[in-house]
């Protein structure tokens, strides 16, 4: 090391030294960098990964409040499905409570599920008391949800209302039952199949045999048909005839008329005849009354013994009176031959004139 080369080798070292010392901190630095990056790369990822976690689960920081609907079955409603309205989710399903049919709910009901939905404010006023709850899917094989109607009622649905919801139809037991009845309808057919084949041969000669009588009795058959296409036209026209003439007929429409005011005329004279029938009996009773005294009968007596003189005598006057009418017009008499003789009543007009036009006559004779 001692020497004139000693100092220069030393420097050497010192230098190489100094050199890889700037490229260790040069490669620090970079992994810190590429750390920083791939740090902030995950915290990215994680930011988008809450975020896209909230929004699929749907969480809303809107205030809610409590509505309970009472099911039978709510299917496959699970708690945290959400609560739509006209297809806007409005809330979600907060628990499913199984009561059992145990507790009594207003107005008088003991459900066996109680499923308790929470529901935004932003919607309470347009859930009316007439609204209907029930599940559904979102298209054929989609998540259960519980759909709301909100109703046209007046009054709103207020909170922690009980409401009794709509069952979902059960498919599955529709399936049950169905498969049930094909079944008991396999068994019956494999344990009746001498029955059934029985019944089948029966069938068959019966078509064959009702075919044949058809057959063979087709004219028949046709006239009677043919028959009773004109008995269906006489009737018809029977009907038509006796509709014209007692039905429609303007005679008997008018008689009807007539009748109905001759009723409707003496429905409406026979309260005032009944009242004066009613008086005229009243003073009858007051004349017979009046006249079974023994003076007034004696007097009532003389009377129509009076009347009965009185009409002998107009009697007589009036026979008197024809018997003189009879000889007027016969020409007998003064004054038939007056009346009756146009001869002498030619002359008295004659005369009459003349004495019109020669009044002196009355005064002296030629």
């Amino acid at each position: 090391m001692v020497g004139p080369k000693g100092p220069w080798i030393c420097n050497g070292v010192i230098r190489r030294n100094y050199a890889s010392f700037g490229n260790d901190e040069q490669h620090m630095a970079q992994e810190r960098s590429i750390e920083v990056k791939v740090g902030a790369v995950i915290l990215v990822a994680l930011t988008i990964l809450v975020g896209f976690i909230l929004v699929m689960g749907g969480l809303s920081f809107q205030p809610t409040y409590a509505i309970y609907v009472d099911f039978d079955n709510p299917g496959g409603l699970q708690t945290g499905a959400p609560v739509r309205m006209a297809g806007v989710k409005v809330g979600k399903v907060d628990t499913i409570e199984f009561l059992g049919g145990r507790v009594e709910t207003k107005p008088n009901r003991r459900p066996l599920v109680r499923v308790k939905l929470k529901v935004e404010e932003r919607v309470h006023e347009s859930i009316h008391d007439d609204a209907d709850f029930y599940v559904t899917t979102q298209g054929v094989l989609g998540e259960q949800f519980m759909a709301i109607e909100p109703g046209k009622g007046t009054k709103v649905l207020a909170a922690n209302d009980e409401v009794k919801g709509i069952d979902p139809p059960r498919l599955d037991l529709f399936l049950a039952k169905g498969y049930d009845l094909l079944d008991t309808t396999v068994n019956g057919i494999r344990n009746n199949k001498e029955l059934i084949s029985d019944i089948a041969t029966n069938t068959a000669g019966l078509v064959k045999n009702l075919n044949g009588v058809l057959g063979d009795n087709r004219e028949r058959i046709n006239r009677t048909a043919e028959n009773l296409e004109k008995l269906s036209l006489e009737a018809k026209d029977l009907t038509a005839h006796a509709r014209e003439n007692y039905v429609d007929n303007p005679k008997l429409l008018h008689t009807v008329d007539n009748i109905d005011k001759l009723s409707s005329d003496l429905a409406r004279d026979s309260g005032p005849m009944l009242k004066d029938a009613k008086e005229s009996l009243a003073n009858l009773n007051r004349i017979s009354g009046a006249v079974g005294a023994p003076g007034e009968e004696q007097k009532l007596r003389k009377a129509i013994s009076d009347l009965e003189e009185l009409a002998t005598r107009a009697n007589t006057a009036a026979a008197d009176a024809q018997s003189i009418v009879s000889h007027i017009k016969k020409g007998q008499g003064t004054v038939g031959a007056l009346v009756m003789d146009e001869a002498l009543f030619d002359d008295v007009q004659e005369m009459v004139r003349d004495l019109k036009h020669n009044p002196w006559k009355f005064l002296w004779r030629e």
